[in-house]
């Protein structure tokens, strides 16, 4: 993992959810690019029976928005067979992504001075890959109305949210989002502009 930041490779060890499988499919797609910010998001589900975990690394470059998942694959049906990592990469190119939105709690507004750390930031990254149909049934204004008024819907992106905040993860893996959000949203930016002068 030579080919990717010491802090990168920190992240990914200090998540310990298999760091050197993780590490080396974002190698793989790096194809030689710089890393400009990354983000290494942990995630954990408990069933009734069973944990899973899964960590997604961020890395941003020049030109895309790489996302690397790995998830566990546990078999209840073979007992004793361990469990299978899945991986999935995703490559964006920058300009193709839609929203990149930052939103920031802060701790006591009213005394708020420049500097101040967010004590959660919140990022959405939406590009439009996957959708999904939300449905629901139509009415009209009328509350006493029996009739079949059929159904409406809306087509939803389905988007990448990540949260961090202070009090789960600590005031360091909050600046480290907020670093990962602002280089992400100042490259999309560069992005589009060197997209239109070409255009």
């Amino acid at each position: 993992m030579s080919s990717i930041p010491h802090a990168l490779v920190s992240d990914l060890q200090a998540a310990g959810y298999y760091p050197q499988l993780t590490g080396s499919m974002l190698v793989e797609a790096l194809y030689g690019e710089e890393v400009l910010a990354h983000l290494v998001h942990m995630d954990t589900h408990v069933d009734y029976d069973s944990i899973h975990r899964h960590v997604t690394a961020f890395a941003v470059t020049d030109t895309r928005l790489l996302l690397v998942h790995v998830d566990d694959e546990h078999e209840a049906a073979a007992p004793g067979r361990m469990p299978r990592g899945a991986t999935s990469v995703e490559d964006v190119p920058l300009e193709n992504l839609r929203t990149v939105l930052i939103g920031r709690t802060y701790e006591d507004p009213a005394r708020y001075r420049v500097g101040d750390r967010p004590a959660e930031v919140q990022v959405t990254v939406g590009w439009g890959s996957t959708r999904h149909l939300d449905v629901y049934p139509e009415a009209c204004t009328d509350p006493n109305c029996q009739e079949d008024h059929g159904y409406g819907g809306r087509i939803l992106s389905d988007d990448v949210v990540l949260r961090v905040s202070k009090e789960a993860e600590g005031q360091p893996a909050v600046d480290r989002a907020e670093h990962f959000a602002l280089t992400l949203r100042r490259a999309v930016f560069d992005a589009r502009r060197n997209a239109g002068a070409r255009g």
